[in-house]
């Protein structure tokens, strides 16, 4: 039992190191700071994490595709992406256990939509524009010259 804590503290360590040097320049506001322990679906523990902050989906990516993680025993898995209902989850294997680290799946953001322009004012109950000033001038001198 021993060597299990043994793994999982050194896991856990080893992640958050790897998470900081990774985002630390980038994207210093995304954290990891409530690890949770659990077991996974083929029974190897299990560390998991929620990626809080400004820019997590951002860190998160950055971590998992440009960060080298050391994986050198058998069994290591390098990270991959798992969409869940509601959340995006980096996982992978090192040391025999399970890391998750995920955010919650954001939604999409609404495409602008262009500007209406307000309705024009009527002052006619017919719906049609009044005259202009102008028009109506030249019509009053085209009937006195007559």
């Amino acid at each position: 039992m021993l060597e299990l804590a043994d793994a999982l503290i050194e896991t856990k360590l080893s992640a958050v190191r790897s998470w900081y040097l990774a985002v630390r320049d980038r994207y210093p506001s995304a954290l990891v700071p409530d690890w949770r322990v659990g077991d996974a679906e083929d029974g190897a523990p299990l560390l998991t994490v929620q990626v809080i902050g400004e820019h997590a989906q951002e860190a998160l990516h950055h971590f998992a595709s440009a960060y080298p993680l050391v994986l050198g025993r058998s069994g290591d898995l390098r990270p991959v992406f798992e969409y869940r209902p509601g959340r995006v989850v980096c996982v992978w294997r090192t040391n025999g256990v399970w890391i998750e680290m995920w955010h919650h799946d954001l939604p999409a953001v609404p495409a602008p939509t262009p500007a209406l322009m307000p309705p024009r004012r009527q002052s006619s109950p017919s719906g049609r524009l009044p005259l202009s000033r102008r028009r109506t001038i030249r019509r009053q001198h085209a009937t006195k010259e007559n």
